[in-house]
């Protein structure tokens, strides 16, 4: 049996061990060494060492697993989002709320209910005729139903934004536990 000449990585007492083996512990301190060749060397290391270092990367690969998730989850909460934002009229995007949508809803249905109040005065004091008489009013009542429409419309929206919300920061969570 060929033997090889190796020093300890942990004390660096001269070692001899057969060719075929893969770990040795040494006869100075005690030391569990796992044997590494290469085709330019043979050398010891420390498993204490080796278990350690694994520890660390294993620790590292469930950090990078978990910031991936992470990713994943921000980044399909961000194309969700975007499907749920209001638009105004330049275009800007924003959040809908409750509020908001309540707030535009009774300021459209005031205006229709003004307009209506108003048409009605118009003209039936000024003696219009015919189709003038019903189409102004007409119009402030398609203020107050587009007012209604648009508040319900949006204060949908607004909860199912809610509840998507709620749902990224669910899935956030329980991926920051696991």
């Amino acid at each position: 049996m060929e033997l090889e000449r190796l020093v300890c990585n942990s004390c660096g007492a001269p070692l001899e061990v057969p060719s075929s083996a893969k770990f040795v512990t040494c006869s100075h301190c005690s030391g569990v060494l796992q044997i590494r060749r290469t085709e330019s060397a043979i050398y010891t290391e420390l498993l204490a060492d080796i278990a350690e270092k694994t520890e660390e990367l294993s620790e590292r690969i469930d950090d990078l697993a978990t910031n991936s998730e992470l990713n994943a989850i921000d980044n399909q909460w961000q194309i969700e989002r975007e499907s749920l934002m209001v638009h105004n009229k330049h275009g800007k995007s924003q959040i809908p709320t409750r509020g908001s949508s309540m707030a535009a809803g009774i300021i459209v249905t005031i205006f229709g209910c003004i307009w209506t109040v108003m048409a009605i005065n118009i003209t039936s004091s000024s003696g219009s005729v015919g189709a003038a008489k019903g189409v102004f009013p007409a119009f402030g009542i398609l203020f107050i139903l587009f007012g209604i429409y648009n508040s319900i419309s949006n204060f949908k929206k607004a909860e199912k934004y809610e509840r998507a919300e709620r749902r990224y920061r669910q899935r956030r969570s329980e991926a920051k536990r696991s």
